[in-house]
């Protein structure tokens, strides 16, 4: 399994597990941390080793249009994907013009494993 650092912005423990479950089903052994709020994310960002940026587009205290606003002033530069099951495409259109590098559907994750691929190599 390739190890892979990845920040995992989502308030479903449940989702959580379902996201983990597919990233170990394509290869990874995600070393991960989980937040749900602004500061959570800033203070997740101060450690260099994440890989990347997996967020749920809709919590009740953040969302992934936030998030990716949190990134950007960072200054860091990772990939982001967004996972949800609650957008529909024009929205996610609009947010990878605007900086996200995937969005991906709750319902099937397959397609997670094969876009983290693509955008670390």
């Amino acid at each position: 399994m390739d190890p892979l650092k990845v920040i995992i912005v989502e308030d479903s423990e449940d989702d959580l597990i379902l996201m983990l479950r597919a990233l170990k089903k394509a290869g990874y052994e995600p070393c991960y941390t989980r937040v749900e709020t602004h500061d959570g994310l800033r203070e997740a960002l101060g450690d260099e080793r994440w890989q990347l940026i997996i967020s749920d587009h809709s919590m009740p205290a953040y969302s992934a249009p936030e998030a990716l606003k949190t990134l950007q002033e960072s200054g860091r530069s990772l990939p982001f994907i967004i996972v949800s099951g609650t957008i529909d495409e024009v929205f996610a259109a609009f947010i990878i013009e605007n900086g996200a590098n995937d969005y991906i559907d709750k319902g099937d994750l397959s397609g997670l494993g094969p876009a983290i691929k693509r955008l670390l190599h």
